[in-house]
């Protein structure tokens, strides 16, 4: 799955190349925030970056980019396309995204994690 993603840059040294591919989702970071947000029930038939970055109150923090982090979940294969489009706040069409099934075994790996750690 991260065989096809910049997860490093070419200037990094072998042992980083090597780690990148074996980078999971971290609990509670903003990745895991944002596909807590896809994997509600109310949003499975799709929402936009912009919902997500709100429903998960990301947007509020003006030094946040939630919107790259939406952009990795997708490269991951986390949350997908619909192919469906919504009008964003500025009220240009945005891309509307689901969780996917890969999206939903990551969020029940991060809740065992918050279990064992609670």
């Amino acid at each position: 799955m991260f065989d096809e993603l910049p997860l490093f840059r070419a200037t990094d040294p072998a042992t980083s190349r090597a780690g990148a591919r074996h980078v999971r989702l971290r609990l509670a970071s903003q990745q895991h925030r944002l596909l807590a947000v896809y994997g509600h029930p109310s949003a499975f038939n799709g929402i936009t970056d912009e919902e997500a970055g709100r429903l998960s109150q990301l947007a509020a923090n003006p030094k946040c980019c939630y919107w790259k982090r939406c952009s990795e979940l997708r490269a991951k294969g986390l949350i997908r396309d619909t192919g469906r489009t919504l009008p964003g706040s500025a009220g240009a069409e945005m891309m509307v995204c689901a969780i996917t099934d890969d999206g939903l075994n990551e969020l029940g790996r991060l809740s065992m994690d918050e279990a064992r750690n609670a």
